[in-house]
């Protein structure tokens, strides 16, 4: 009742409710454990469809060097309505446990990869995406396929089946057969269709006793509320359609609110001269498939929905909008006018089709593609990051004697705001570098890409603490007034030939604005729509590169910015200001930053040196934490690592 509708896009069916998400964590966690109990080193988990959406990242956690797939049967819906499930971020964290997630189109994937971006705000490719430690997930659209032999060998061999499909086509042998087979659910559109065909029938008059509609609805759910209504519904129209239409020897609809067996089925789908596979929205609905595998002869004809993912590769059938009744039925009557010719066309280049990508070869491309993607991880560059080991971060610190901190501020020690200037320190973070820089070993320094006018108003008042704006531009030593320039007697005329260029962005993106500083101009788009906003800001750096080739500026991405700068405002060349003071390296070195421009210090500091990248994307730290209050609870403990440990009562 929560992640069916949602992910079908029927998002005023959804229901949540605290206990329903309790229970489906619950039930993953039950999976996570007994695969806990049987995995092997050598083994392969493929965790199925919406289910277990938190199993790939419980396992991970669980058992780090596990080969894990994940395959999303039903739809990923757009980012608009996946963004309203309350539990949005723990769903997307659970799927990026694995190593590989497949869909069966690219639109269901490209919805993967928006929802990622602007629940989460990871960036991705359109193969692959990193989770919060820098490990790429591979991504892919693999739409699945049947077993046509199942189907076919009935034909065949199986003497049951035979005579089941004489018996139809002598029973409508002066009628053509358009045939619905569905599970009995909202997404299915039966309504819709049955509709449709009484449009159908009275649009075109010529086709009353003459043309026979074969529903096949398979009961599912109906201990729910909502599922009881739709049989009732279905059945007063089926109801309504044969009293209105209906002579003494034709009704035009045959309805069979039960499941089929095999041969009756595969005698059904090679009766049918229509087969009408129209839900309001599938994953990808393998009874067009199963309906083109029985057509050998190529004599049938599809019509699906474009709302089903088997749309994406089955282009020879009649594709319509199953809301559309007018122009749906419009097609179905073209459908059955269709030249044989045409017919057989179509049909063969799909049957073709679905003999080729069946459902054997989806598993071994995806259990292929799976090895590949696991043995990728294996190999990674030992450089990537690993997570902080905290303990012994917090140990070697505390046996230092002399020791030095480097910490970027926004997206390190605050959340990242949609405007700028809502990122002000809290007094709990205030007091916390207040305590860290008041320590006498240490050297605490905030490096940042804030101007000094805001470094000072936020964080002036903290006393023998080092600050840094504008990414090293400029410093400013404890307890000093004024503030030092790295290189004095720079200009700013550049800024006259970026701003233009910068405003010409800003018109075309709403929501975003120029911020100007001392050193450096910067496009924030942080407000605006994401995708639009990443797109838009790689044209305007590869447009700045051009107009910036021939001088010491750049342009340079970070978090949701676009900065121009001089090249030697980065914030490797803090490292030498700051070791003119300590009068020799510290025992203990830690910097901590999230963005690009926190590379350029990584890469100056020694290997011994603790870097943490904070959050995702590839880093040269070696270590990562998730997030600010991972960073924040990692100072606190460093700031009280000095006091002693209480003695227990047992002692003498």
């Amino acid at each position: 009742q929560t992640l069916w509708p949602l992910f079908h896009q029927f998002p005023t069916l959804v229901n949540f409710a605290p206990e329903h998400w309790r229970a489906y964590r619950e039930a993953n966690e039950r999976f996570c454990e007994t695969l806990l109990a049987h995995l092997r080193d050598d083994d392969v988990v493929w965790i199925h469809d919406y289910q277990l959406m938190l199993l790939p990242q419980m396992l991970r956690e669980r058992a780090p060097q596990a080969r894990i797939g994940f395959f999303l049967h039903i739809p990923f819906p757009s980012s608009s309505i996946f963004r309203l499930l309350p539990r949005r971020a723990e769903i997307l964290r659970g799927l990026l446990g694995a190593d590989y997630v497949a869909f069966h189109t690219y639109s269901y994937l490209q919805n993967f990869r928006a929802s990622a971006l602007r629940v989460l705000g990871v960036e991705s490719r359109m193969d692959a995406v990193e989770d919060a430690s820098g490990r790429l997930v591979r991504l892919d659209a693999l739409p699945i396929g049947i077993a046509p032999a199942d189907f076919t060998d009935l034909l065949d061999k199986d003497e049951e089946t035979r005579k089941r499909l004489d018996s139809l086509r002598a029973r409508y042998s002066d009628r053509r057969i358009l045939l619905g087979v569905d599970r009995l659910d909202y997404t299915k559109g039966i309504p819709e269709r049955l509709r449709t065909f009484r449009r159908l029938l009275r649009d075109a008059p010529h086709l009353k006793g003459r043309v026979v509609l074969i529903q096949v609805a398979v009961p599912s759910r109906e201990v729910i509320p909502m599922y009881q209504e739709l049989r009732q519904e279905v059945d007063e129209l089926v109801g309504k359609i044969n009293g209105e239409f209906s002579t003494p020897d034709w009704s035009p609809v045959v309805y069979l609110r039960r499941g089929l067996p095999r041969a009756e089925l595969v005698a059904l789908y090679a009766a049918a001269d229509l087969a009408w596979v129209t839900p309001l929205r599938d994953g990808l609905n393998l009874v067009a498939k199963e309906y083109v595998a029985c057509q050998r002869e190529g004599a049938g004809v599809l019509v699906l929905s474009e709302f089903a993912g088997a749309a994406a590769e089955m282009g020879e059938a009649f594709l319509v909008n199953p809301y559309d009744e007018e122009q749906t039925a419009e097609a179905i009557a073209r459908a059955l006018s269709l030249p044989e010719d045409e017919r057989r066309e179509r049909m063969t280049a799909l049957h073709k089709r679905v003999l080729r990508n069946n459902v054997f070869a989806w598993g071994e491309r995806f259990l292929a593609n799976l090895a590949s993607a696991a043995e990728a991880r294996a190999a990674r560059p030992p450089e990537e990051p690993r997570p902080l080991p905290f303990d012994e971060a917090v140990a070697a610190f505390r046996t230092a004697r002399r020791r030095r901190l480097l910490l970027d501020y926004d997206g390190t020690l605050v959340p990242y705001t949609r405007r700028p200037q809502d990122a002000v320190p809290t007094e709990s973070l205030i007091s916390l570098l207040a305590r860290l820089a008041a320590q006498p070993a240490n050297t605490v320094a905030v490096v940042s890409g804030r101007s000094r006018d805001v470094l000072e108003r936020w964080l002036g008042g903290v006393r023998g603490l080092w600050l840094a704006a504008e990414h090293g531009a400029t410093m400013r030593p404890p307890d000093a007034r004024e503030w030092e320039l790295f290189r004095p007697g720079s200009t700013d005329d550049w800024k006259e030939r970026v701003r233009p260029v910068l405003e010409h962005f800003v018109d075309r993106t709403p929501g975003s604005l120029i911020e100007e500083k001392e050193f450096s101009v910067v496009w924030h788009y942080r407000m605006a729509d994401l995708e639009f906003g990443e797109w838009l800001a790689n044209e305007l750096v590869s447009t700045l590169e051009q107009m910036l080739a021939e001088t010491d500026l750049r342009a340079f991405r970070g978090r949701k910015i676009v900065e121009v700068k001089p090249l030697w405002a980065n914030k490797g060349e803090v490292l030498a200001r700051l070791a003119e003071h300590d009068a020799g390296a510290p025992a203990f070195c830690l910097a901590a930053g999230d963005d690009r421009t926190d590379e350029d210090l990584f890469a100056r500091l020694p290997p011994d040196a603790w870097t943490i990248h904070v959050g995702g994307n590839r880093t040269r730290a070696k270590f990562y934490l998730s997030n600010p209050e991972e960073m924040r609870a990692l100072l606190d403990a460093l700031a009280h690592a000095d006091e002693p440990v209480a003695a227990s009562a047992t002692e003498g």
